[in-house]
């Protein structure tokens, strides 16, 4: 037997092993589920806004999404939020998604998704609408499993006004010869007021083009590019382009060519920088066209060629620059050699051999650079005179020999023409040599120092030598000199490792520049400037100098640095912010900034963040608890450190520490001031308000008492609340709203008693089915809490409200008239009035249910009833009754047409309703004196009419009333007189009795 329990006992050990790992492997294929689900966290990017597109242009934003591990394409889904509602523009997944407003543009295919892989897309919209604009809400569908990241994302599309403008003012058409210049504008502006910039390219479509040719764009960068097949003529100057004040784009083409022949206009773009950094093109125009036609030149025959002239036109003085062109026309040009000699008077000045060697024969001039020839095309050949002189005047001619080339390279002239002639004539300036210096009285050490000496009033070629002495009592030291011929030399001792220049500019100024001053370089510099001529020998001779000098003073980068620290208000509340303004004035350089903080009652200054000169930002504190922002502005930098909410943990001294550098060379370190952080509690201005400061009410009723914060002293002000009834606690509700029950509660009352939040600030307490023993004191204690921002709740104010409740017995005060009343009717058409007349209620709020009654043999029968709730019930089907009520108290139906069988007593009931606990409850029942209904006739046919009783008809009921009114008059005045007020008060009756309502009877 015991063997047998041993194996039993093996046998469940065995089976209890084999059930145990499966424990395991669930866990680790759930662990494997989750690790898949959640491998990633699920990030949905779209375009960073605000993004600002113009009406009735295409526009796209890309949306992307990372982070995830499922299926290989994601869907997404494109909604665009308005203030007040969310419109549906496109899925991927959902061909019914769009709204009404859009289904139709998406089955045009002006909007679509472009889907750039499974986890990107690009949302086209093809024609900007004004109602397209709004924030765009990117949204990539949950697949499944547990949420895990942001599934969308949004930014705003702003569709702004189309305000580019491009025109063309020329004229339609121009017919040209080649060779001739060409100049056409076209003006371009835009008046949006985002900051835009514009491109501007000008495009020529040729008859033979398949697509018009940019020939040269003024990019948005103001870079100017040349298009296509037009880079050789752009470097040789021969196309150009120039913006003219602010919105005119002006082409130059100084010699057309064939090709050129065409329609000319002008393309503006207009683009803009998105907050990704990228340039995106919002709007586009296209001017008019101008046809440009180009006249061939041909030469006569096959064998022979022509040649012209053009020189500069205008007016030149001594020192303009002149340029004479040559252009040679002949057919298959490219394969003919031409020697071109360009004649002054008969005497050769160039001359380009048909190899392409050039030969001056004025080698001073050529030396100068004040000379130069060049071949500019196959049928162009250009001299130019940089500097012109009186002698450069007379009649200009081009000698051109056609050459062949000989087997041995040389060439063999063939034919020569001779271009007419070309006047130039030159007028000669009258030297007056006058030298102004013009420079800074200071400059901040590091920056370039510049001299400017400007030159007027002379004719010949300047020179130029700088000098320079520290202070008064030195003498002056050279520091470098600008030959005549343009040569700088003559630099100091002291200035052979600087980076020192001078130089002429076209206008007569001469520039001394220091790349880096120093403050060594203080003091006065002087400018010597002389003007040669050329003596009758060829050789250049100085012929007046004049000198001009002033001072300067170089400033230390740490003698100009001001820094300041300033706060509007250092002593606030916790929990307001705090801005700390570190103000740096002086030289524009590069800076180091550190915040420091010295905590209350603390030594040690702790380092809150460092902004180092290249910008890189270190945070030593927690950084969600400051924010910071930089403003440069033309008076200064300034470093602004916010606490978002103050703590008293951030209480104590403050300074910023700021470093100067110039090419990464520390030049200054300036402190702060220390400036004081005061963080006090903010004063409450918590108010209590209660309803009433006494509640009656009556046995079992619902007994609400209520106490509301008017005020508070921050919209995140929390409140604990607790209620006392005398000096014992009844229930309190902490900051968490737990309610808690006190001693005052018991172990019974704490059933019938709840508190409740009734909108945010209005706390209620419910007692259900008082008592007497409820009657007393109940005293609202409110502590209003704020949380600092590190999280912690302080206590602020604590502030009470009392209201005293009396609980009595309820007592029954319904009464209805009971006087008993006969009426005898003799006329069969007249009718009778059973009038329920209520003397006094149990409340104010009464509700009342009145029904009439006719005694018969068998019992009281009832004939109509008016509900509390306004719906009229008659039990009489053969009859019209008319309901009335005149008073809120005052009841009656009427019989209108009398029958024999209506004789009898009738009476009314009325039962009193009170609404207790949001419930209507009867509450009293009474019944009214009876009326006695006789009814007079004779025989079967018809009633005869009785004067007699018609006067006894009508004296009776009125002797009657006015006995009743008699003893209604002597009972009520022993009641008070609110009591009367309210018995005479007339309310609004469902039905006037002077238009009554027929009653229908009811299947009931």
């Amino acid at each position: 037997m015991r063997e047998k329990a041993e194996g039993s006992i093996r046998l469940r050990m065995v089976d209890f092993w084999c059930r145990l790992w499966h424990l395991p492997l669930m866990l680790y294929l759930t662990g494997l589920l989750q690790f898949d689900l959640c491998s990633g966290q699920i990030q949905v990017q779209i375009q960073e806004g605000p993004l600002y597109r113009v009406k009735g242009y295409p526009m796209s934003i890309s949306c992307n999404v990372t982070g995830f591990t499922g299926p290989p394409n994601r869907n997404f889904q494109f909604v665009l939020k308005k203030p007040n509602v969310e419109l549906n523009i496109i899925s991927t997944s959902d061909p019914d998604f769009a709204y009404g407003m859009f289904s139709g543009r998406i089955s045009n295919k002006e909007i679509y998704i472009q889907r750039l892989s499974g986890f990107s897309v690009l949302l086209w919209i093809k024609n900007l609408q004004e109602n397209d604009a709004g924030d765009l809400l990117c949204v990539t569908l949950h697949t499944g499993g547990a949420y895990y990241g942001d599934y969308d994302d949004e930014a705003k599309l702003n569709v702004i006004a189309d305000t580019l403008e491009a025109s063309y003012s020329g004229s339609p058409s121009q017919s040209l010869s080649e060779g001739d210049p060409l100049q056409l504008e076209c003006q371009v502006s835009s008046q949006t007021f985002q900051h835009t910039h514009l491109m501007v390219t000008w495009f020529l479509h040729g008859e033979e083009d398949e697509n018009p040719r940019p020939i040269i764009t003024l990019d948005r960068d103001l870079t100017v590019k040349p298009g296509a097949g037009f880079e050789d003529r752009y470097r040789a100057g021969l196309i150009s382009m120039d913006k003219v004040e602010d919105t005119t784009y002006r082409l130059k083409m100084p010699q057309v060519q064939q090709s050129d022949q065409g329609k000319f206009f002008c393309k503006a773009t207009e683009w803009i920088q998105d907050p990704d950094r990228s340039w995106t093109q919002i709007a586009h125009k296209t001017t008019a066209a101008c046809d440009v036609e180009i006249k061939r030149i041909v030469a006569p025959d096959a064998g022979s060629f022509i040649v012209y002239l053009k020189a500069s036109k205008g007016p030149l003085q001594e020192g303009d620059a002149l340029d004479i062109r040559c252009s040679v026309n002949a057919q298959n040009l490219p394969g003919h050699f031409f020697s071109v000699t360009w004649l002054k008077n008969q005497q050769k000045v160039a001359q380009i051999g048909s190899s392409g060697v050039l030969t001056m024969f004025d080698k001073e001039r050529e030396n100068a650079a004040e000379m130069r020839a060049v071949k500019t095309s196959h049928m162009d050949y250009l001299l130019t005179i940089r500097s012109t002189r009186t002698e450069d005047q007379g009649q200009y001619q081009c000698e051109v020999w056609q050459e062949n080339m000989n087997e041995d390279g040389t060439f063999k002239k063939i034919q020569k023409q001779i271009s007419s002639p070309e006047t130039v004539s030159i007028t000669a300036k009258e030297s007056d040599l006058a030298v102004v210096m013009a420079m800074k009285d200071a400059v901040t050490e590091g920056d370039a120092l510049r001299v400017v000496c400007s030159v007027s009033g002379f004719k010949g070629p300047l020179s130029v030598s700088w000098q320079h002495k520290k202070d008064s009592g030195a003498s002056f030291s050279d520091v470098i000199s600008l030959t005549h011929e343009g040569v700088m030399k003559d630099v100091g001792s002291r200035y052979q490792s600087r980076n020192v220049q001078t130089f002429h500019s076209p206008a007569g100024n001469f520039t001394l520049e220091l790349g880096a001053s120093a403050t060594s370089d203080s003091g006065e510099y002087k400018c010597i400037v002389s003007e040669w001529t050329v003596q009758s020998n060829g050789e250049m001779k100085k012929a007046n100098t004049h000198s001009q000098q002033k001072a300067i003073i170089v400033n230390s980068v740490e003698s100009l640095m001001k820094v300041s620290l300033k706060s509007r208000t250092s002593t606030v509340p916790i929990d307001s912010p705090v801005e700390l303004l570190c103000i740096v004035r002086g030289p524009k350089v590069s800076l180091a900034v550190r915040w420091m903080f010295q905590p209350r009652n603390s030594t040690v200054q702790t380092n809150i963040l460092s902004i180092s000169h290249t910008g890189e930002m270190a945070w030593r504190a927690d950084q969600r608890n400051y924010q910071l922002s930089i403003q440069a502005q033309p008076t200064g930098a300034y470093f602004t450190l916010k606490v978002p909410r103050a703590s008293k943990q951030q209480e104590g001294q403050y300074q910023c520490q700021v470093d100067a550098y110039q090419k990464d060379v520390q030049k200054a370190l300036k402190n702060s001031n220390l400036l004081a952080v005061i963080v006090q509690k903010p004063v409450s201005k918590m108010s209590l308000y209660s309803p009433t400061s006494r509640l009656e009410t009556t046995v079992n009723a619902e007994a609400k008492l209520e106490c509301s914060v008017m005020r508070t002293t921050t919209n995140t002000s929390r409140f604990t609340v607790t209620w006392m009834f005398g000096s014992q606690m009844l229930l309190a509700m902490d900051l968490d709203a737990v309610v808690k029950f006190g001693p005052a509660a018991g172990l019974e009352m704490d059933q019938r008693i709840r508190m409740e939040i009734r909108q945010k600030q209005s706390f209620q307490l419910t007692i259900h089915q008082v008592r007497t023993s409820d009657s007393g004191q109940y005293h609202c204690e409110v502590e209003e809490w704020l949380q600092d921002p590190l999280g912690d709740w302080y206590s602020l104010k604590n502030m009470s409200v009392s209201t005293e409740m009396v609980v009595k017995e309820k007592e029954i005060k319904l009464r209805v008239q009971k006087d008993n009343r006969m009426l005898n009717i003799t006329n069969h058409q007249a009718g009778f009035t059973i009038d329920c007349v209520i003397d006094s209620q149990s409340s104010d709020t009464s509700g009342f249910e009145v029904t009439w009654f006719k005694v018969q043999e068998e019992g009281p029968v009832t004939i109509f009833t008016a509900r509390r709730d306004g719906i009229l019930h008659s039990a009489i089907t053969d009859k019209n009754l008319v309901f009335g009520r005149p008073l809120a108290t005052h009841y009656k139906l009427t019989v209108p047409q009398i029958s024999p069988t209506d004789v009898g007593q009738y009476y009314c009931q009325v039962e009193e309703w009170l609404l207790t606990a949001n419930t209507w409850k009867r509450f009293a029942s009474d019944k009214s004196g009876e009326l006695s209904i006789y009814v007079h006739t004779e025989g079967d046919s018809k009633i005869q009419i009785n004067p007699l009783g018609i006067t006894l008809a009508i004296a009776i009921p009125l002797i009657c009333i006015l006995v009743l009114v008699i003893i209604l008059l002597s009972r009520k005045g022993h009641k008070k007189k609110p009591e009367l007020k309210k018995k005479k008060k007339k309310k609004d009756c469902l039905w006037a009795e002077k238009n009554g309502l027929t009653l229908v009877p009811t299947s009931d």
